[in-house]
């Protein structure tokens, strides 16, 4: 009897000693483990434990709780000053962007974390896990969602909790059933023995790792969307085709090119821009509905007041040309014709530069897209420079092309046909 009841207890003591630890391989050396104690799933409020763990060479690692950035409760880990130890970031998710700092998240970096043999460890005992702004998480559901995300690159080794991130390479989602992570009331899980299983239940030892591609307990892995991706790119390359060739082509046209007409190709250059501007403007639009990102993006604000104002300059154009056709004289509606499209050009080039930041482009896009506007600025002010230079004094057409002493005539205003007699004023 005696001996019965030394096991019943030896029982009791390893029952609340071991904690039931379910992990989730996410890729390659990628991984997330966690542990409810049995006194928080009896309570439904507590710690809960979870470690994060992703190669040294990482520059940042994420989890978060919800099935999406947006409302998410998320931590982020990566390495301190010093490079010996990790920082744990939480932040809330408000879409898909850069998520902000969480101050009033409960969070604390237990022993065992830290960067050794090639790996970013962090042990992490969350107080305020169960709700947080934007959501919950019952510590029994079967199927508790969830995302991970990582970046990789240089360190970014700070000791703050709210440093800038660049936007993830990886990302994804799983389920994971937190009954069978309940066990246990350890105060560091993690570092001493327990039976450890992966997210469909089977047991594993407790560091190990599969690739990419596994799906938790009725959880689906998924990445970066492809459909996504392309509709980025789309967007992208509307948006530079628009500013960076077509509107700049479109100005430069009077001053490259001489015959008649040619302010009717000017305004049919300009107008297939703005065409393919809105073109991506509606893609954008998908986008920011998409992710909700309609009132936190420069990008997307930008974007959208830019091609609001561009509806005007078709406009402007018109009254331009019905007043020169009656004075052949430059106007105030000219000269805001001009600079109003001068202005709006740059700006869509500066906000495309944004939008590169935004969709977290390599160094080397970025740095291809300034050198191109850059080419493209210079060529274009050298244009009006010299074409000025070239035609003060002389008599032009409404758009810089050169006028015959017979079309002078012929365009006079007395013969009520004047389209032209424009002093180079563009």
């Amino acid at each position: 009897m005696r001996n019965i009841l030394r096991w019943g207890a030896v029982y009791a003591l390893a029952s609340t000693s071991y904690a039931q630890i379910i992990q989730y391989p996410a890729q390659s050396n990628v991984q997330y483990s966690f542990n409810v104690p049995a006194a928080s799933a009896s309570s439904g409020n507590g710690d809960i434990y979870f470690q994060i763990q992703a190669p040294a060479s990482t520059q940042w690692v994420g989890l978060g709780q919800g099935s999406e950035m947006k409302g998410a409760n998320i931590f982020i880990v990566y390495s301190d000053s010093d490079g010996q130890n990790v920082t744990i970031s939480p932040r809330l998710g408000l879409g898909n962007f850069q998520p902000q700092f969480n101050s009033q998240a409960q969070v604390s970096l237990l022993e065992g974390s830290g960067i050794s043999n090639g790996m970013m460890t962090a042990n992490v005992r969350c107080s305020s896990c169960t709700s947080w702004s934007g959501g919950s998480m019952s510590l029994t559901d079967p199927s508790s969602s969830w995302i991970w995300s990582i970046r990789a690159g240089d360190a970014i080794a700070s000791n703050s909790q709210s440093a800038d991130l660049q936007q993830h390479n990886n990302f994804g989602t799983f389920k994971i059933d937190l009954t069978k992570a309940t066990g246990g009331n350890s105060v560091n899980p993690f570092v001493q023995s327990s039976t450890s299983t992966n997210a469909s239940g089977t047991a594993v030892a407790p560091l190990a790792t599969t690739t990419a591609g596994s799906s938790g307990d009725g959880g689906e892995h998924v990445g970066p969307s492809p459909t996504k991706h392309m509709r980025v790119v789309a967007h992208g390359v509307l948006m530079s085709l628009a500013f960076l060739i077509f509107f700049p082509f479109g100005a430069l046209t009077v001053r490259l090119l001489s015959f008649k007409g040619l302010v009717w190709v000017h305004a049919g250059t300009q107008l297939t821009a703005y065409a393919i501007a809105v073109s991506g403007m509606g893609i954008g639009v998908w986008l920011a509905v998409t992710e909700g990102a309609w009132d936190q993006s420069a990008h997307t604000i930008f974007g959208l007041v830019i091609i609001a104002l561009l509806f005007f300059q078709p406009i402007l154009g018109l009254i331009h040309h019905m007043i020169y056709q009656r004075s052949e004289q430059r106007t105030l509606w000219c000269i805001a014709h001009i600079w109003f499209g001068r202005v709006l050009i740059i700006l869509g080039v500066i906000n495309g530069g944004l939008g590169l930041q935004l969709s977290d482009n390599t160094v080397k896009g970025e740095i291809a897209y300034g050198v191109i506007a850059g080419v493209f600025f210079l060529f274009y002010v050298a244009v009006v420079v010299i074409s000025d230079m070239r035609g003060r004094g002389k008599k032009l057409g409404e758009t810089g092309e050169k006028i015959t002493g017979k079309e002078i005539a012929d365009q006079s205003p007395n013969n009520g046909d004047s389209t032209d007699g424009l002093n180079r004023g563009r």
